[in-house]
């Protein structure tokens, strides 16, 4: 029983940082309906943003996290407006719209590995900090870092749902996603929602990425890992369902501890894409999902 209940707590502590990645990228496909191949590499930049605060400031730059985020949010911004904008207005339909998209985040993502392999080389790194180290409660651990990230991840989750769903900001991002030409027809700034719910996004990848610095080494690839992931979640999910991702992201955490533990390490992600496979058999809109709903 110790042991299932370890399992348990350690799959919902890592399930919130997937489930806070995949929230924002659900957030942004929901809105834009643009697949953000180069959102993963944002959590590696926020990973090593709080490499380098952790290193001038000691565990107090653990604090600066929320800049962190707030910086690579505007950074999301900017991919939008630089980038992305152009090939999503002119397109007539959301089909013409994604082999550009699809193209240019790829693109995008490739770059940003480069430069921070060209700045910070391949050799992992990692910090030391006051979250080092585990909490005991009975039989059980739990890693201070993994516990303060799980609980950041669902402050960060319950602030975005307020938004989206209790504020006029939100109601204007469900009006985009219901249907963008009547929005607009009635004042909404398209262009400035979307921009907003990509900031929002990669954003909150950013933050991810500063609260896995705290238990995990990070590479200049340490973010790709987690792009398959996010997608799987979100579909899961259900397509541009926050909360339907964000519960999604403690499933699969739960279920890849599950099967690290009780079968085998090697298998971890294969039981994740069977799982994958039979919810879209018995729910091809997955767990939460009715079309793409926020």
């Amino acid at each position: 029983m110790t042991t299932l209940i370890q399992v348990i707590v350690s799959g919902i502590l890592v399930g919130g940082l997937y489930g806070i990645i995949s929230s924002g990228l659900s957030l942004s496909f929901g809105i834009s309906k643009i697949a953000n191949f180069a959102h993963a590499d944002f959590v590696t930049i926020g990973m090593y943003s709080t490499f380098l605060m952790v290193g001038l400031f000691s565990s107090w730059g653990l604090l600066l996290a929320p800049v962190i985020a707030a910086v690579i949010g505007l950074i999301g911004v900017l991919v939008y407006v630089l980038l992305l904008r152009r090939s999503h207005l002119r397109a007539t339909n959301d089909d013409e719209a994604h082999l550009p998209q699809v193209v240019i985040t790829a693109g995008l993502g490739i770059l940003i590995q480069s430069v921070l392999l060209t700045i910070f080389g391949s050799n992992d790194r990692s910090i030391s900090t006051v979250l080092d180290g585990s909490l005991r409660i009975g039989g059980i651990a739990i890693s201070k870092a993994q516990l303060v990230a799980f609980a950041v991840s669902t402050v960060a989750f319950i602030a975005l749902e307020l938004v989206v769903t209790r504020t006029e900001f939100g109601r204007a991002l469900r009006a985009i996603v219901d249907d963008g030409e009547q929005a607009a027809a009635v004042g909404v700034n398209r262009t400035a929602m979307v921009a907003s719910s990509m900031g929002i996004g990669v954003g909150l990848a950013g933050l991810a990425g500063a609260l896995l610095a705290t238990y995990q080494t990070v590479t200049p690839t340490s973010g790709f890992g987690y792009l398959a992931m996010a997608f799987v979640v979100i579909i899961l999910g259900g397509l541009g369902s926050i909360r339907g991702a964000f519960i999604a992201g403690i499933v699969v955490g739960i279920v890849q501890q599950a099967t690290g533990t009780y079968i085998a390490l090697d298998l971890q992600n294969v039981a994740i894409w069977v799982l994958f496979l039979v919810v879209l058999l018995v729910r091809p809109h997955g767990l939460f999902g009715k079309g793409v709903t926020l």
